[in-house]
């Protein structure tokens, strides 16, 4: 005689007993977060994170370097990248040449550096920056002189860099990029528990 499957039946939960304990559960973490604010919150544009070394930000081009192979444009998976003819006057014959370059279109962009990675004389590099603030949707494809330059580091001439640390008791704590190495500083409250 085979063996009969047994169904186990979970309690029954009634669809606004979810909808109540999933909203009470959004509600607590936002009390807990309006009691202590300064666990997470960044004074943008005073403080701006500090990127990491290899952080995939705004993408430039030496122009000098590119061989017109494509492949840039070939791998991105977002379609960003397009290549365009521009006439160019050959240095050792003097003749004028087609060739093409690359243009990004930053509405579509991942930042996935794919691009970057596979260029093989390293005519592409990322630059590690994010602050990129464009006032209109053209403004986000880039022309050819536009790739060229590197953006303008705004909040790092005005802003103070800070970094995000894991502290045990406190969870994520921000502490000053300075301060790397250095435990994070405590408030006074938590000083307060602590010794109470």
């Amino acid at each position: 005689m085979p063996a009969r499957p047994v169904i186990k039946r979970s309690p029954r939960v009634t669809f606004l007993g979810r909808a109540i304990a999933g909203n009470l559960g959004a509600l607590i973490v936002g009390v807990k977060y309006f009691i202590d604010p300064n666990r997470i919150t960044l004074l943008y544009p005073h403080e701006y994170i500090k990127l990491r070394q290899g952080y995939r930000g705004y993408i430039v081009l030496k122009m000098d370097l590119c061989i017109s192979c494509s492949s840039c444009a070939r791998i991105c998976p977002a379609r960003a990248m397009k290549m365009l003819p521009v006439q160019v006057k050959d240095k050792k014959t003097g003749r004028i040449m087609k060739k093409k370059y690359p243009v990004i279109n930053y509405n579509r962009c991942i930042f996935c550096g794919y691009c970057v990675d596979v260029c093989p004389t390293e005519a592409l590099y990322h630059v590690p920056y994010h602050d990129i603030v464009y006032f209109n949707m053209a403004d986000m494809i880039l022309t050819l002189e536009d790739i060229q330059k590197e953006p303008e580091f705004i909040t790092a001439k005005e802003g103070v860099p800070v970094k995000y640390v894991y502290d045990e008791k406190r969870g994520l704590v921000k502490v000053a990029a300075e301060e790397e190495g250095k435990p994070p500083q405590q408030t006074e409250k938590s000083k307060e528990g602590e010794t109470a």
